[in-house]
């Protein structure tokens, strides 16, 4: 099955709250960026695998509340709509942008992932 952006945010957002969602992001955006051929897609795909991936390295072994589970996954479902809404404008002009909103609101963030 072909996994666009959008497929791959529906489908996290509708995953229960824990590692267990990141890791299976992490593969869909793996399985992605191997497969897909949308170019407009690459790097926004590629920068919520490298979220998802940290947050699997960071926690997998780790005991976190649940509330710092689900803060996480709201503020990465936050960061992915706003991706998508510039993926889905298919605007070259958009997507920097959302792609450059997005590594500036993590850089200034708690960097939980």
């Amino acid at each position: 099955m072909d996994m666009n952006f959008q497929t791959i945010l529906l489908s996290f957002k509708n995953q229960s709250t824990g590692t267990d969602a990141f890791k299976d992001l992490k593969n869909a955006c793996e399985q992605s960026l191997k497969e897909s051929q949308d170019i407009k897609e690459k790097a926004a795909v590629y920068l919520v695998y490298g979220f998802a991936r940290s947050y699997v390295i960071l926690y997998e072994d780790e005991a976190v509340t649940t509330e710092f589970a689900h803060t996480s996954k709201i503020q990465l479902i936050a960061y992915m709509e706003s991706l998508n809404e510039a993926l889905l404008s298919q605007d070259d002009s958009a997507i920097l942008s959302a792609l450059n909103q997005v590594s500036d609101d993590y850089i200034k963030s708690s960097r939980v992932f």
